[in-house]
């Protein structure tokens, strides 16, 4: 039983690492990379809770429907939040080199644009979920503390971004990004915690990147 608590982070911060080495050594494809983060974020960890006789619970899938309008008004607040930063930081920042350079690190072109939006939106925002809440955060809490479970899913959310990022982003911006997704981690662990389902921050985790993407197209011109 002891031994199950440092096995979840193991497994997290390995996928981590395997993940972010394919986003910036191997550089695959769009399809061929999310094919990868589909067996790194859900397969692998499935396979390897299931070796080590860690279950997760099934009541974490399942839906309180009475929560879902409040759910789509926090993550509308959210949409908010990011675009409205995004408006008061048009001045400042050279936001189309900076989504430009983005979407060659992803290999995005505008013939499936709107393809990879859908995804990111729904398909990758799950997958981040499943590893860096369901597993890391509510399985988590079952063998170590709260608090622990907190900090690391919340941490490992942000640092897992950094590939992502790149060198994209101007320094300043780059920490202040890094902030941002180390408190949106909390966040979505807090409103996973109340309920014990995986659902809430899914759903406003979608709202979050709906946002991202909607500049996206706004700067890419898509």
């Amino acid at each position: 039983m002891q031994k199950r608590k440092y096995i979840i982070p193991a497994l997290t911060v390995a996928c981590c690492i395997i993940m972010a080495l394919a986003e910036t050594l191997a550089e695959p494809p769009y399809l061929i990379k999310s094919a990868v983060k589909i067996a790194l974020f859900a397969g692998v960890p499935l396979v390897v809770l299931k070796i080590s006789g860690i279950k997760i619970k099934r009541s974490a899938f399942s839906l309180d429907r009475k929560s879902i309008l409040k759910l789509i008004a926090l993550g509308a607040v959210i949409y908010g939040i990011i675009f409205g930063v995004y408006l008061a930081t048009r001045g400042v920042v050279d936001y189309p080199k900076l989504v430009q350079s983005m979407l060659e690190d992803q290999q995005v072109n505008s013939d499936y644009f709107v393809l990879v939006a859908v995804y990111i939106s729904l398909g990758n925002s799950f997958l981040e979920e499943f590893l860096f809440r369901l597993i890391s955060f509510i399985t988590l809490s079952e063998y170590a503390s709260k608090r622990t479970a907190y900090i690391f899913s919340s941490l490992m959310f942000a640092v897992y971004h950094i590939a992502f990022i790149g060198a994209a982003f101007p320094l300043p911006l780059f920490i202040a990004s890094l902030a941002g997704l180390a408190a949106g981690g909390l966040i979505f662990d807090y409103i996973d915690d109340k309920s014990g389902r995986i659902y809430p921050s899914w759903i406003v985790h979608m709202f979050a990147d709906w946002a991202i993407v909607t500049v996206w197209f706004l700067e890419a011109g898509a």
